[in-house]
């Protein structure tokens, strides 16, 4: 159909993925398009099956994809696709909308070792086919920079919720007694999950732990305290990305790479 977009997101139940096909959803309503959302599940298998049912319904396809590769024979070479977020590798040339993860990464790192922060945990998100992490990247060089050796990062499995594995791994590694005086998660909703772990072993943000987050949705003021988040400006991007897919479809000249802005929201729990 040409009215109708496919797109494409790891999970409907993230308050960032949710946001990102919000406004989407909005940006092609108001020039005449239609959206088709799929959740995949975090399943990779899963988002090849939509690529190529989308791509035989929709005009274009936008992804927020856990590939580590598109394989080429998942859609015709010439066909409109825009990948948001992420960005798998590829032997065609896909642009891409997003954030600068790495600095975004490194900015937060730097904030907290500027508040005397030597032991800071990070909890950088589920990807389904993992891969090198801009963030990871953006944390380690953070540390590097400042002389701090010791570095901690802990994945989730993504069989549960964020909150569910989140609590889980810092409350085996609180109790555990591993000195950690700073957490980052990837998401707004892990630091909330971070806040009721530490609260349950009696300790305090930003006391014992300081915290800092990624998405800035309003879980990070219903806190207490308030939660220091990046602001990845989604709304930009799912705009941006719209402009990106209907320049594609008009034929039009598109740029590969397309960073939104991001800013660090600096609040109670890190001061």
């Amino acid at each position: 159909m040409k009215d109708l977009i496919g797109m494409i997101v790891p999970n409907c139940d993230n308050s960032f993925f949710s946001s990102l096909a919000h406004f989407t959803e909005r940006s092609l309503c108001e020039k005449g398009y239609r959206l088709f959302i799929a959740d995949c599940h975090n399943d990779v298998q899963r988002e090849k099956e939509y690529l190529q049912c989308l791509s035989s319904i929709c005009a274009g396809i936008i992804d927020v994809s856990g590939l580590s590769e598109l394989s080429e024979d998942l859609l015709p070479q010439d066909y409109p696709l825009v990948f948001v977020d992420r960005k798998p590798s590829s032997s065609r040339k896909i642009p891409w909308v997003g954030n600068d993860d790495e600095a975004a990464m490194k900015e937060a790192t730097e904030y907290l070792i500027s508040k005397g922060c030597k032991n800071i945990l990070l909890l950088p998100g589920y990807i389904a086919e993992h891969k090198e992490s801009p963030r990871v990247n953006g944390y380690l060089s953070a540390l590097k920079e400042n002389g701090i050796e010791e570095s901690h990062v802990l994945y989730r499995k993504g069989l549960r919720s964020s909150q569910e594995e989140t609590r889980d791994i810092i409350m085996e590694q609180l109790s555990e007694g591993r000195k950690i005086d700073a957490i980052i998660t990837s998401s707004d909703r892990s630091a909330f999950a971070v806040m009721k772990a530490i609260g349950e072993l009696g300790y305090y943000a930003p006391e014992d732990v300081r915290l800092i987050s990624f998405d800035n949705t309003p879980y990070s003021t219903l806190s207490s305290p308030s939660i220091t988040s990046i602001d990845r400006n989604f709304k930009d991007i799912a705009y941006k990305a719209v402009e990106v897919m209907l320049d594609q479809i008009d034929g039009k000249e598109v740029c590969d790479t397309n960073t939104i802005e991001v800013s660090l929201v600096k609040r109670d729990s890190s001061r």
